[in-house]
Parts: C-alpha cells; sequence; structure tokens
C-alpha cells in the first residue's frame, strides 16, 4: 500500500522512528500467509522473509516492555479473550497500544486487523493510524 511504503522509506531513511514490541515482531515474523483453516494447500512462508529483510534495512527499534507493561498487556488481552477475540496477533496487538501510550506514539495498524483492536478500549487506541 503506499501509505506504508511511504512510511517504510520515512524510516529507512531517519525521517521517523518505527517501534514495535517484540512480542509484535514475533508475531508478523511467524504469521502465516493463508487464513483458511480448512485449506489444505502448501504455502510459502513469505512473511517470514519479508519481515526479516524489513528489519534488516534499518529504521526498526524492538522494545520490550516492563514487567508491568506486560502484566497490562496481559490484563487487556483478558478482556480480549472475555469478547472472544484472541490469537497471537491480538496479544501482540495488546503489546503494542501499551508500548505505543509509554511513549505517547502512534500506533500503525492495518485496517485487516482492526478486529485486534474492538475489546482494548477506545482511549488505549485513539491515535491509531489504519493503513489499507
Amino acid at each position: 500500500c503506499p501509505q506504508g511504503q511511504s512510511l517504510r522509506i520515512s524510516a529507512e531513511n531517519g525521517e521517523i522512528q518505527l517501534v514495535t514490541s517484540a512480542a509484535a515482531l514475533a508475531v508478523a515474523f511467524s504469521m502465516r500467509t493463508c487464513w483458511d483453516d480448512e485449506c489444505d494447500k502448501e504455502h510459502p512462508r513469505a512473511t517470514e522473509a519479508s519481515v526479516q529483510e524489513f528489519y534488516e534495512r534499518g529504521g526498526v527499534e524492538v522494545a520490550e516492555l516492563t514487567s508491568a507493561e506486560a502484566m497490562s498487556a496481559g490484563r487487556l488481552y483478558i478482556g480480549c479473550n472475555e469478547k472472544r477475540i484472541a490469537g497471537a496477533e491480538v496479544l501482540a496487538a495488546c503489546h503494542s497500544v501499551l508500548l505505543a501510550e509509554s511513549r505517547a506514539a502512534t500506533l500503525i495498524s492495518t485496517v485487516r486487523a482492526t478486529y485486534c483492536y474492538t475489546a482494548i478500549p477506545e482511549t488505549a487506541t485513539s491515535r491509531r493510524i489504519a493503513l489499507n
């Protein structure tokens, strides 16, 4: 998407600093390329190579949450689970929300990942940019 491309170029040029939680990076690295649970075809492990390449280009900082922030992310995830919104992607979103809050930073996500944030209080995602 053009917005994502623009962000990537800005990060590579040092114009902006992208920060990701270690949880979000791990999930992105291991993400499936096919989301059909009934699918029996073999799919390439494209996200692994893409995420590795993106990270190695630079402009991305991987940050760990403090113990208190990690527990808060767990609490957010409990709330998500209670609404039947679960999975590694949702847990990574909880980590990312808290990382963005702790740094007073804008949270960048994708429209497709919107479900990850539906059980998180709107105040926690008020500075969120959703890319196509």
